[in-house]
């Protein structure tokens, strides 16, 4: 496998997609901090304190952050001091990359199992299997028009070559 330099905008792309936007404004803040505390974030980011702490628990979920608890002596409330774990970023690429890899495989099998047993609408509303066309009358279930028999052999090719070319890059 190639390094992958994990350069700030990747580790955006990455947090955005795996986490949501939402947890990427919370990283940038966190990166290249230790124990930040969770309302000094939700100052920062003018959020409220329960959306920012819902989104570190999903960055927590996927082991990107770590956190201390610590109480205010003052007030007698804990607080949670909060740190960005850039290299579990990889893992989390990698883990990724295996799930999206299992979809297209699965997506292949199923495409295998039904060759030519597909049925597109011509208007695009639907792209249904043989027993669920069969069902509607080879009727589009969205505008009543007659379903076609769809050739998938180019989305099998397609899907073939797509996971001979993850599998190469892994």
């Amino acid at each position: 496998m190639t390094a992958i330099r994990l350069t700030d905008k990747k580790i955006e792309d990455v947090i955005g997609q795996a986490i949501g936007p939402d947890a990427v404004e919370i990283v940038t803040h966190l990166k290249g901090k230790k124990d930040v505390s969770e309302f000094t974030l939700a100052t920062k980011t003018d959020a409220d304190i329960q959306q920012v702490r819902n989104i570190l628990y999903r960055l927590h979920n996927e082991n990107l952050v770590s956190y201390n608890r610590k109480k205010d002596r003052v007030k007698g409330w804990y607080v949670s001091y909060w740190t960005f774990k850039r290299a579990e970023v990889k893992a989390l690429m990698g883990k990724m990359q295996r799930d999206r890899l299992a979809k297209f495989k699965q997506r292949l099998e199923t495409e295998e199992d039904n060759q030519n047993c597909f049925f597109l609408c011509p208007n695009a509303c639907a792209r249904i299997d043989f027993n669920n066309a069969s069902s509607f009358n080879f009727r589009c279930p969205e505008c009543g028009s007659l379903l076609n028999q769809q050739d998938n052999s180019k989305t099998i090719e397609f899907l073939r070559k797509q996971i001979k070319e993850m599998e190469s890059a892994a």
